[in-house]
């Protein structure tokens, strides 16, 4: 029978599971008392937007149990339950996030805090991510002319996409609020409560990348809600089920509804693990450049610090290139017995660049995306150290560049 009792105690479980990761931001939304973030989120009409998306969820749940029966009907409907499962996971991470901060850090928080609050209030955010959200978009229905391989190219442009997306507005971010604050004497002001210089530049730091992650976060909820989209939309044969949701489900041992409804949700859970590394290691490549951002904000102007973030970028992706090229030059001109000095110092400054530059084609998926296979976790967890490992030296070097800068 298909409303029989394990398959309402299924749904009865999912309901619950949801409930309680909406407590958070529901409360946040109709608290008598005002809460700090709960502030920024309200002047921003987003925890009302997520009730709105949740009722409708639940009606298009409750109107997809009652009319639809079928394996697929119940699978959409798990797959809908994880989709709304994952976007309260990021809102409850930031609202339960910086009160964790503020006691962790006092002060430093604060800063971080006020860093992220300015951030998400600028109109900069949301212009960066409805553009990020119409190009993901877009994305689905160019034609890519790569004979089958389309999907391939929706997932290494996505990447991209979220990762310019995030690493512009922490750049512009960074520029505006810490260039702006010394220049303007603010930073003095700030100083005097006490706060450290090390505080102040390490809060804005962790403020602009925490509002970077939540813009960087909705974009990657939204891009693994479009991979099945593209899925559907080309009509390419369905995936096999991963074989631990399949023995995961045979253990449990219940009728086919109520099956078929949590192999919906174990999909999605499948479809986050395999995105995940990807996003992992993007955001590494973020956080790098932020970083670079960051420190030069403490000597450098707006305009000036964006476009020197913008010639790293630039000489990161192609030094591998020119050492490349400056190798095989110089190898050549050992090999006719004659010396190049053109080739020596292409040789010479592509290495220097190799050395002094984040190699930022180790934070690349692309080539995992054409190979079809997956990224080892060891690797992705190499990745992820050297990224906050460039990022601790970038932010040293900004501290030394910040402890005598005259702020008076």
């Amino acid at each position: 029978m298909f409303f029989s009792l394990p398959y309402l105690a299924t749904v009865f479980v999912l309901i619950l599971i949801q409930a309680m990761a909406a407590v958070p931001w529901v409360t946040t939304v109709f608290a008598n008392r005002t809460l700090t973030l709960g502030e920024i989120l309200r002047e921003s009409f987003l925890p009302r937007t997520l009730l709105r998306v949740l009722v409708v969820g639940v009606v298009l749940a409750v109107v997809s149990l009652g009319l639809g029966q079928d394996r697929t009907t119940l699978e959409t409907v798990g797959m809908w339950a994880g989709f709304l499962f994952q976007l309260q996971l990021i809102v409850d991470f930031f609202l339960l996030g910086f009160p964790l901060l503020m006691k962790v850090w006092p002060k430093g928080g604060a800063v971080a805090f006020a860093a992220f609050r300015e951030g998400v209030r600028q109109p900069m955010f949301w212009v960066l991510f409805i553009f990020a959200f119409l190009a993901l978009v877009v994305s689905l229905v160019v034609p890519y002319f790569t004979f089958g391989e389309d999907l391939v190219m929706v997932k290494d442009l996505g990447f991209d996409t979220m990762m310019l997306a995030a690493a512009l507005f922490g750049a512009i971010a960074a520029s505006q609020s810490i260039s702006e604050e010394i220049e303007g004497r603010t930073a003095v002001t700030l100083m005097s409560k006490p706060v450290s210089r090390r505080q102040f530049l390490l809060g804005k730091f962790l403020g602009i990348l925490l509002a970077s992650l939540l813009m960087f976060a909705l974009l990657g909820w939204v891009f693994e809600g479009l991979i099945p989209t593209k899925s559907w939309l080309d009509r390419l044969d369905p995936v096999p089920n991963p074989a631990w949701l399949t023995s995961t489900l045979a253990s449990f041992n219940l009728p086919d509804p109520a099956t078929d409804l949590l192999r919906g949700v174990g999909l999605w859970v499948d479809q986050t693990l395999q995105v995940l590394p990807g996003l992992v290691m993007t955001f590494s490549e973020v956080t790098v450049l932020l970083a670079v951002a960051v420190a030069l904000a403490t000597r450098t102007t707006m305009v000036v610090n964006l476009a020197t973030v913008l010639a790293i970028y630039f000489l990161a992706n192609v030094t591998p290139v020119l050492v490349q090229i400056g190798d095989e030059a110089t190898a050549a001109a050992k090999a006719a017995h004659r010396v190049d000095a053109g080739a020596e110092l292409l040789s010479f400054t592509a290495g220097l660049f190799n050395i002094l530059l984040p190699d930022l084609d180790a934070f690349r998926i692309g080539p995992a995306l054409v190979a079809d296979i997956a990224v080892p976790a060891p690797y992705v967890l190499s990745v992820l150290f050297y990224g906050m490992l460039y990022t601790l030296i970038v932010l040293l070097l900004g501290l030394v560049l910040f402890e005598d800068r005259d702020l008076a």
